[in-house]
């Protein structure tokens, strides 16, 4: 996941040290930045993913039995 310095924004959030070791050590990335970067990535792309899910379902295009 590079990107380029112009879409990157510093910003100053308050976390638990332990939680984003934690996730850093899960996603096997070797700084802090990058695991809360890819965390957000990836937290966007599954709540984006679960909204075309519920569309689908919404349109009965999809299984009556999908449970979301």
């Amino acid at each position: 996941m590079k990107k380029s310095k112009a879409e990157l924004e510093r910003k100053n959030l308050m976390v638990n040290g332990n939680q984003v070791q934690h996730l850093k050590e899960l996603l096997d990335v070797a700084t802090a930045s990058e695991a809360v970067r890819v965390a957000v990535d990836r937290t966007i792309q599954a709540q984006e993913a679960l909204t075309a899910l519920k569309r689908l379902r919404s349109r009965q295009t999809w299984g009556k039995n999908l449970r979301v």
